[in-house]
């Protein structure tokens, strides 16, 4: 039996394919096979489609990179998940631009049947990533933050420490509409500017930076923020680095870090089964706030002119929904 999946076959370059579905491992107790409904675009996939990754050999797997993913259980071999069930799951290899994927219940969490808006739903496995980061930050309550890079990661991390009890949030964007979104979802102050503008600005007039305890690099993708991170952060402060690499090596300011007595914190993958059931039931009490981030809403057919905006940050994109039924 064959599906429609979507291939990269070399950067930038998007082609609509016929493969095999699927099918339960012999061994496959813990597995399911879902029908794709919605994937959400990652800022993390769009290495792969740019052919930035160094780690990427061309064509990819058929349907990857897509990890966020809600859908329709067709097939399981879990007593806890049955044909039927709607679920977010994250595809085994990322392989979620396919009618059908194959995941591991470990990596899967129901949800409402009711709830019908499918395509917001895929932002809980981001939020579960974002929950793991802040509860490795400890006790927030009364400490200063300050978030490099607004997209979708840096918006959540927002909203999250604002939630969490940070006294003040600076986020640090140079798309003015990024900043408003900041703003709106707790940032008590945005700076709109690279952050390395910020930290020259920091240099002139030092009476004007107020060092924050804690800087979250949610930018990724290349390796001069984190080093940024390190100059804006006070001494004994701590540095989270949370945006994906795409470089194995990076060349780190280790003397501003060993004389700042910085701590650094990775953190990138959680334990899904401990947080996708907490992200879950915090964005279903919070998705009317949440679903705001979902700014774009595309037929799957449409995914390149999707990866196209997402690298370029055209249109105000935030997150882009690609419905998966539409072929």
């Amino acid at each position: 039996m064959l599906m429609k999946a979507l291939q990269i076959i070399h950067p930038r370059s998007i082609e609509l394919r016929d493969v095999p579905v699927p099918q339960l491992p012999p061994e496959g107790n813990g597995c399911i096979i879902v029908r794709t409904d919605s994937g959400l675009l990652c800022g993390s996939d769009i290495p792969f489609f740019t052919g930035n990754k160094r780690s990427s050999s061309y064509p990819l797997a058929s349907g990857a990179p897509i990890h966020e993913c809600v859908g329709e259980v067709i097939q399981s071999a879990s007593r806890d998940f049955h044909p039927g069930d709607k679920v977010l799951a994250i595809p085994e290899c990322n392989q979620g631009m396919a009618e059908y994927f194959l995941a591991q219940t470990s990596r899967a969490v129901h949800l409402n049947p009711d709830w019908e808006d499918h395509g917001a739903a895929c932002i809980i496995q981001p939020l579960s990533t974002v929950m793991n980061a802040v509860d490795r930050m400890g006790d927030l309550r009364g400490k200063s933050v300050a978030v490099i890079g607004l997209g979708s990661i840096g918006l959540l991390f927002c909203w999250l420490l604002k939630r969490s009890g940070a006294k003040s949030l600076v986020g640090i964007d140079p798309i003015p509409g990024r900043c408003r979104k900041a703003e709106a979802l707790g940032a008590t102050q945005t700076i709109c500017s690279r952050s390395i503008e910020a930290v020259h600005e920091m240099h002139v007039h030092p009476d004007k930076w107020n060092s924050p305890d804690i800087c979250v690099e949610a930018v990724g993708h290349q390796t001069e923020t984190i080093n940024d991170c390190l100059e804006l952060v006070r001494k004994y402060g701590t540095v989270v680095a949370f945006g994906v690499p795409d470089q194995p090596v990076y060349a780190f300011n280790y003397e501003s870090f060993f004389r700042k007595n910085a701590v650094l914190i990775g953190t990138v993958t959680p334990d899904w089964a401990d947080y996708l059931p907490k992200a879950r039931d915090l964005f279903m009490e919070n998705h009317d706030e949440l679903s705001k981030l979902i700014t774009h809403r595309l037929p799957i057919r449409e995914a390149e002119k999707a990866f196209i905006m997402y690298e370029r940050h055209e249109d105000g994109i935030i997150k882009a929904v690609l419905d998966i039924r539409q072929w």
